[in-house]
């Protein structure tokens, strides 16, 4: 008994002793805020950010002000600020030239070597002016260039902050007819030259220029570079032009004594404009019987607009000759079928000016069919105009119209939101209990007045867009039920935790009709300028005639091909045949591209097909595994994946592109490690075609508000982690192994690629930290980063080249509030960061059956090189828009795109630690077993080496039985 009481004397005191160290410890940082205890001697980056710049108002509102304040237009005051009266960021002498663009007169030559320009002037007197430039667009990136406008040291508002001017695009030339009789789409050619244009908002939200205050006295205004260079001859302060109603036009014509012409009519088609302001806006193909010309079954450029013309400042231009002089009336054949019961709003200019007001945004409205659309009054009276006998202009532009007040609102009640979920997960966290009342009402300072505030603005909203469109369209039912749901939470607090995702549908919500409301589409067929006497037909096509061209266009599809892209040349020694495995409009342009050069340069023709993405790849059946069985492969693929040319290889199906005598110079032009997943036994098989990245993406706003740096190591993003949770927001990190295991300096398999390396201390210490990432951290195993990262509870997480076209396309109201920056890593002791990751696209390969080897490789060769990739990228974002920005694997082309700046540096940066997993026989179990390991551990409590050990012993007997099975020893 005494020996027992010893012992357990002995363990107390020992306990004791470790209890009042840990206490120590512990009260040593009491009442240390939970940021500095994990912050403390920490160097991240700051988040560059302005709050109140962020927090503009939009210009909408800053006019409201301007007519409750009954500030008036001046008149007739035209104020001219010249290039040498300028000031730089650079100081000093100013970059001034002649003869720019056949300008006899000095102008400003502006790229991003200097940061701003400024000017100081006097102003005559009190009120309203308006700003315009005349400028020169210089050799850039073809994306409009933009600046920041500063008055007075302030940015005035929102749309500020980017303020537009376009570059201007022209057809170039006629379409011709390929093999198939489609038409062949001309690409799209920039024409340089001066235009003069008013700082007006870059989305077509309101149909003047903008309007600023200027007291009597001396005003400063400075533009700052955001993007592309440009030349100003001049930037003019000037009285607002107050254009008249239609009414008032109609008396001047009555006091001239113009008269209407008789019996004259003037038709043209629409589908290839003389000017336009966007080369995505272009002729479109309509398989309508009445369209003229009729398409009959093939692709034929009949009409123009459709769906691409549907953003805001949009415009196009046509000429046009009338025979005499006199008052005419104008009609289009339109279609407006998009909308959902809303019009879309067309800016109608005649020789460049806006007749009178109500053609600043004239609504074509919804219907479901082609017809003709006479500009008329709200009565259907058609309005008349005077035209002189010879040629005029005709300029449609895209307005977003009266729904601009609805996106502006949709905009702030998503930020809104946003914030207020952010307040109550701070509280409930994000998975709240549904069984526990946390009394949010009394917890979160004025959330009830924020729910009851924002239902009164949904409300407004409904009513608005009823006005607007005379129904009730899909957006009102959509804001109806938001609504609903939020008054219940008002009278039931208690429902607010356990509706929590009803909160987060509505942001979403909210961003989706953000978008939706702002595309305008329009389709014209032709115009019509007549005189008032002359009767329009309906331009609608009757029952027979469709009837007729359905039956037709059936038949044909039994014998023409609709996968083949035709050729539009016959000349050519030999023919390859190309499988791609991208969308129509994507062939089309590679097909123009190698008829216009490739074919004429080489003498090789080039036959195109194209194939849904996943088409061309190994695993599953598939067209291309069937044309290597069946002997009638082609000659290359293009749209590969990275996974799929050593598996064709290891089969003897690709060809080692490795044994032509250039390939080394051709390596060069793709980043360090690009051919680790097409190397297999001394050969490489297939050259990159696209090229993906990894980056760590992080909301501005949030980390700002937090106080929290930009994470450069997996250190800081634990140190952050706390106090994320503690706000109730998450870190978003896809279950992948390959950055730890690289970062260890680990790596996949041995150096002979015959067993798994993951049985090394490296590859164990990376899987542990990978694991405790969910094990430890508690961060979510799965999740919508893009919906979550746009609410506000994930303010970080890693993502790619998708992620960051949807931010940058689908998520309109973070603009300015999220950016990017190099993949998080291990601090090396030499101080440098292993960031070593990397993540691929898609391929080219040559098929091993092609008789064409040669001519093939010539081909990647030309497809691949600098200029063609660069200029393929531009051709994909003019038509199709920056959704589809090309990601090219060849880096100087990938430099050539309209990246932003700071953007293409962490891209840039973060390729330099370019590394990926290879790809060998049996390798496909890798990534399976890897993945149950992480099961077991995370999911089934397993613990770490068990897992990893288990998994290696899998994976080397699935290794074993394929180099077996193909007769590879090491």
């Amino acid at each position: 008994m005494r020996k027992i009481g010893l012992i357990i004397l002995i363990i107390a005191f020992a306990f004791n002793s470790v209890f009042t160290q840990a206490v120590k410890a512990d009260t040593s940082d009491t009442g240390v805020p939970l940021r500095e205890k994990n912050l403390k001697n920490n160097d991240m980056p700051k988040v560059d950010y302005d709050v109140k710049v962020a927090n503009l108002p939009f210009y909408e509102q800053v006019l409201k002000g301007y007519q409750k304040g009954s500030y008036k237009d001046t008149d007739g005051i035209d104020i001219v600020l010249r290039p040498d009266e300028a000031k730089s960021s650079n100081g000093g002498s100013l970059p001034i030239k002649n003869d720019i663009g056949g300008n006899a007169k000095p102008a400003l030559v502006w790229d991003d070597s200097v940061k701003w320009f400024e000017w100081t002037f006097d102003v005559p007197e009190d009120g309203l002016y308006q700003l315009y430039m005349r400028y020169y667009p210089l050799k850039g990136k073809r994306s409009p260039i933009v600046r920041k406008l500063i008055v007075d040291g302030v940015v005035p508002f929102q749309e500020a902050l980017n303020v537009s001017f376009e570059r201007l695009w022209v057809d170039k030339g006629k379409p011709v007819r390929d093999s198939n009789g489609d038409d062949i789409r001309p690409l799209q050619e920039e024409k340089t030259m001066w235009n003069y244009e008013g700082f007006s908002d870059s989305k077509g939200f309101y149909p003047e220029p903008f309007r600023l205050y200027f007291s009597k006295g001396k005003h400063t205004i400075r533009l700052e570079y955001v993007s592309e260079p440009v030349a100003i001859d001049s930037i003019e302060v000037k009285s607002p032009e107050n254009i008249p109603s239609y009414d008032e036009v109609l008396n001047q014509y009555k006091a001239m004594g113009y008269k209407e012409v008789k019996d004259a009519e003037v038709k043209f088609q629409a589908e290839f404009p003389v000017l336009k302001s966007d080369p995505t806006i272009r002729a479109e193909s309509n398989s309508d019987p009445s369209v003229e010309p009729a398409a009959n079954g093939d692709f034929i450029l009949n009409v123009f607009g459709d769906w691409n013309w549907r953003r805001g400042n949009q415009w196009a231009e046509w000429k046009f000759n009338v025979p005499q002089d006199g008052l005419y009336k104008i009609s289009f054949k339109v279609g407006q079928w998009w909308g959902d019961g809303l019009p879309s709003y067309r800016q109608v200019a005649i020789d460049g000016k806006v007749p009178f007001k109500e053609l600043e945004e004239y609504p074509f409205k919804y219907q479901r069919d082609w017809r003709m659309e006479t500009l008329s009054d709200k009565n259907g009276k058609p309005y008349l105009f005077y035209l002189t006998k010879g040629e005029h202009t005709l300029r449609l532009t895209d307005k977003v119209g009266p729904m601009s007040e609805v996106v502006n609102a949709m905009s702030d009640l998503a930020l809104r939101l946003s914030k207020m979920i952010r307040e109550i997960i701070m509280v409930t966290g994000a998975r709240p209990d549904p069984n526990f009342e946390y009394e949010l009402d009394k917890k979160v300072p004025g959330l009830m007045d924020e729910f009851k505030d924002m239902s009164k603005d949904i409300e407004a909203q409904m009513k608005y867009i009823t006005n607007i469109s005379g129904q009730r369209p899909s957006v009102y039912y959509s804001f109806k039920s938001i609504k609903k749901s939020i008054d219940e939470m008002i009278r039931n607090p208690d429902l607010i935790s356990r509706r929590l995702n009803d909160l987060n549908n509505a942001q979403t919500s909210f961003g989706q009709w953000m978008l939706d409301l702002q595309n305008e589409p329009l389709v014209i067929d032709y115009f019509i300028v007549s005189s008032p006497d002359k009767s329009i037909p309906t331009g609608r096509s009757n029952f027979l005639q469709k009837v007729g061209a359905t039956w037709y266009n059936f038949l044909k599809s039994f014998y023409k091909d609709y996968n083949s892209v035709g050729s539009s040349t016959t000349t050519g020694k030999k023919t390859i045949k190309v499988w791609v495995a991208m969308g129509r409009e994507w062939a089309e342009i590679l097909r123009d591209m190698a008829d216009n050069e490739f074919t004429p340069k080489t003498g090789i023709k080039v036959q195109i097909n194209t194939f849904p993405a996943g088409q061309l790849n190994a695993g599953a059946v598939n067209v291309i595994l069937l044309a290597i069985n069946s002997g009638k492969a082609p000659d290359v693929a293009i749209g590969v994946d990275s996974q799929s040319p050593v598996e064709f290889a290891i089969r003897g199906a690709t060809a080692d592109l490795s044994k032509f005598p250039d390939f080394k110079d051709v390596a060069k032009w793709f980043v360090n490690g690009a051919f680790i997943p097409f190397e297999y036994r001394g050969g490489i098989y297939a050259i990159p075609c696209t090229q993906d990245f990894n980056v760590l993406f992080y909301r501005k706003d949030i980390l700002s508000e937090l106080k929290l740096g930009i994470p450069q190591t997996w250190d800081d993003i634990y140190s952050e982690l706390p106090i994320l949770q503690q706000h109730g927001m998450e870190f978003y990190y896809p279950p992948v192994l390959d950055p730890f295991l690289f970062q260890y300096g680990g790596d996949y398999y041995t150096e002979d690629y015959m067993r798994s390396a993951l049985d090394t201390s490296e590859a164990y210490m990376a899987f542990k930290e990978w694991t405790e990432l969910y094990t430890n951290f508690k961060i979510p195993m799965a999740a919508n980063f893009f919906n979550r990262f746009r609410t506000g509870e994930m303010p970080l997480g890693v993502g790619g080249y998708n992620e960051y076209v949807m931010f940058t396309v689908a998520a309109p109201e973070l603009t300015g509030r999220w950016g990017i920056a190099p993949f998080p890593g291990h601090r090396m002791p030499d101080a440098t960061i292993n960031r070593r990751t990397g993540s691929f696209g898609t391929t080219n390969i040559i098929l091993q059956q092609s008789k064409n080897k040669r001519e093939a490789w010539e081909f990647l060769k030309w497809w691949m090189s600098e200029d063609v990739q660069s200029r393929f990228g531009e051709n994909v974002e003019a038509i199709v828009g920056v959704g589809a920005r090309w990601n090219s694997a060849n880096v100087a082309a990938f430099k050539s795109m309209p990246w932003k700046q700071e953007d293409l540096n962490v891209i840039l940066e973060q390729w330099k630690q370019f590394k990926v997993q290879p790809v060998v026989l049996g390798g496909y179990f890798t990534g399976r077993y890897v993945g149950f390991a992480w099961n077991n551990v995370v999911l089934g409590g397993m613990k770490i080496r068990d897992a990893l050990e288990d998994a290696v012993k899998q994976i080397n007997k699935e290794m074993k039985a394929k180099q077996e099975e193909f007769s590879v020893k090491p």
